[in-house]
């Protein structure tokens, strides 16, 4: 069984340690404005490199994380990669 949302909820027990227990109806963070924060100056980098390439984020992101290593430097790797799991 695949669980796709925990939340952290304090529970009292012999240690009184918090434990984390599976929530399925915890609000979707990400929809609700999340806490990813990117900076300011990052921001936007990754869609005009796509957009020189002349290529959607996605296919820009593909093509970045399936090309050898070294031929992109590792933050456009790391931007690529976020794009991909952002999409998800």
């Amino acid at each position: 069984m695949i669980l796709t949302h925990l939340m952290m909820i304090t529970v009292q027990n012999n240690n009184n340690m918090k434990k984390l227990i599976p929530n399925t109806k915890m609000i979707p963070t990400m929809k609700t404005g999340g806490s990813i924060k990117i900076d300011p100056s990052k921001k936007g980098t990754f869609t005009a490199q796509a957009t020189k390439m002349g290529m959607s984020v996605q296919q820009a992101a593909s093509k970045i994380l399936s090309a050898k290593e070294g031929t992109y430097t590792p933050a456009m790797r790391k931007k690529a990669n976020f794009a991909k799991n952002f999409a998800k």
